[in-house]
């Protein structure tokens, strides 16, 4: 009985570790994209800087929000106002949170995907990880519904109840006008589609355990 709740909660971790996996790459992606999107979206006509420039406080920023080393954020062509600071602060310890969680369930996982492989037993959770692939559809389903606009604020206000900071002022915080709603729009896609293959993948793999255990039986 241990023994299976042990393996369920395995199971489990490896969804969460799936999911920081997804957010981390989206991340890295988004870093490595940006020159891209600064050609697609046109940044360039917002802002009176060089491409190489804009990219030099983009590199910045990202560094910021992902080095646990990077405690100050003073972009060198982008002033920040005390809400906007906050914002990019929160946010970052959202990511360092993404980071841990990774790190912490790396281990558990691999280890759990290993024995499961080797006892043929990775089927069992076939189920989970197939439920964990559909939930988010109906997510983005209800985001197609309202439209993007009203999905990123209601996806802030769960994420940050009762705090307005993350409402730019492209006045005071003008490195939002090079952050443009399609940008994030492109972030949650990437996020989206990532974490469909990973999910899936993993239920691919689980099924694929189940006709190994019915071959070798």
């Amino acid at each position: 009985m241990k023994s299976i709740l042990g393996q369920r909660f395995l199971a489990l971790l490896s969804i969460i570790w799936l999911l920081a996996l997804a957010i981390l790459l989206t991340i890295y992606l988004a870093w490595l994209a940006y020159p891209l999107e600064i050609d697609w979206l046109n940044l360039l006509d917002v802002v009176k800087l060089s491409k190489s420039d804009l990219l030099r406080n983009y590199h910045h920023l990202l560094n910021y929000l992902t080095n646990p080393f990077h405690q100050v954020l003073a972009m060198p062509d982008f002033p920040s106002s005390k809400d906007g600071l906050k914002h990019f602060s929160d946010v970052k310890g959202l990511f360092h949170l993404a980071q841990l969680v990774f790190l912490i369930t790396s281990l558990p996982t691999i280890y759990f995907l290993i024995k499961s492989w080797r006892n043929k037993s990775l089927f069992i959770f076939q189920n989970l990880y197939l439920t964990a692939a559909i939930f988010p559809i109906f997510v983005g389903l209800l985001g197609v519904a309202i439209g993007f606009n009203e999905f990123f604020t209601l996806f802030h206000q769960m994420l940050f109840p009762g705090d307005s900071s993350w409402l730019f002022n492209p006045y005071t915080d003008p490195i939002i006008n090079v952050l443009p709603e399609p940008f994030f729009m492109h972030c949650f896609i990437t996020f989206f589609v990532l974490y469909e293959l990973l999910m899936s993948l993993f239920f691919v793999i689980s099924r694929k355990t189940l006709k190994l255990r019915v071959s070798s039986s």
